[in-house]
């Protein structure tokens, strides 16, 4: 990724959940901000989505990942937690969808500066308003300090938060993965919803090829796909970090519970994994 250019990929991700409410009605997430935000006609959306027989299982995991993630964080909320951490948000819309506005909610988007910067201009473009539950905290992964720029925003350390770490993982580092999960973990009853890839052996035939097609396009603009991990190795990881509490949910299941909602699902395995993890 271009230091000085908003991530590709947070454009793919931006495109699927804005494509899964024309063609799939929002049945697994109901997002009025998808179209808005991301400024595209629903034609191109329709094109975007069709260009690959396959598109549909990844419109099912980008959906799906994010109504776990959500779906988690309401019952953290009726817990107590008032902080959520949204780490690589993208063109993410929930501050803008917030249901627990009564309960004070502070939300933190953390992303690239480029990206931010693109998804200031999207907004204002919009003429959709920051609301002022959000903070927006510009983070290089690899480089900053998370815990000093949130603090800087005005997150209490001291307090429980809820992470949400959608579609970043496997274009990190294992050292920037271990650096944020040190981070989360030293905040008191702090969860994360993050998701993650196997080896490509994981997947079906075609979704093997697929995948390998699309590492490799990540190459030429610049982005990458480093980090795989075996289930067991995640498990492991994150028991290293003082998270006792691990539930993982692998695609088949995914696909179970959510793939009727999306139309024309293809079939095959993806060996990707969405992760509930507690202290």
């Amino acid at each position: 990724m271009s230091p000085n250019e908003a991530s590709r990929t947070a454009l793919m991700i931006a495109r699927q959940r804005a494509a899964h409410q024309v063609l799939d009605h929002g049945s697994i997430l109901h997002d009025p901000f998808a179209l808005k935000i991301l400024g595209e006609g629903e034609q191109d959306l329709v094109q975007f989505a069709n260009t690959h027989p396959l598109a549909s299982i990844g419109r099912l995991f980008t959906t799906a990942r994010a109504r776990i993630a959500e779906d988690a964080l309401s019952k953290a909320v009726e817990r107590g937690i008032r902080q959520v951490v949204i780490l690589g948000a993208g063109l993410d819309t929930f501050a803008l969808r917030n249901p627990h506005g009564p309960q004070l909610l502070h939300i933190y988007e953390v992303d690239h500066p480029a990206t931010q910067k693109w998804k200031r201009q999207r907004l204002a473009e919009a003429r959709i308003a920051i609301p002022p539950c959000l903070r927006l905290v510009p983070v290089d992964f690899e480089l900053d300090d998370i815990g000093e720029k949130l603090a800087a925003a005005g997150f209490q350390q001291n307090s429980p938060a809820f992470f949400t770490w959608l579609g970043v993982v496997p274009y990190l580092t294992h050292d920037a993965i271990g650096r944020t999960l040190d981070y989360m973990s030293s905040i008191q009853n702090s969860e994360v919803v993050f998701d993650y890839m196997e080896s490509p052996e994981a997947f079906s035939e075609e979704l093997r090829q697929l995948e390998a097609k699309r590492t490799e396009g990540l190459q030429r603009i610049g982005e990458r796909s480093v980090s795989r991990f075996e289930p067991a190795g995640i498990a492991a990881l994150l028991r290293s970090h003082g998270f006792c509490s691990i539930d993982d949910i692998e695609y088949q299941e995914i696909a179970s519970t959510f793939g009727s909602a999306v139309q024309g699902l293809a079939p095959g395995h993806a060996g990707v994994h969405v992760v509930h993890a507690k202290q």
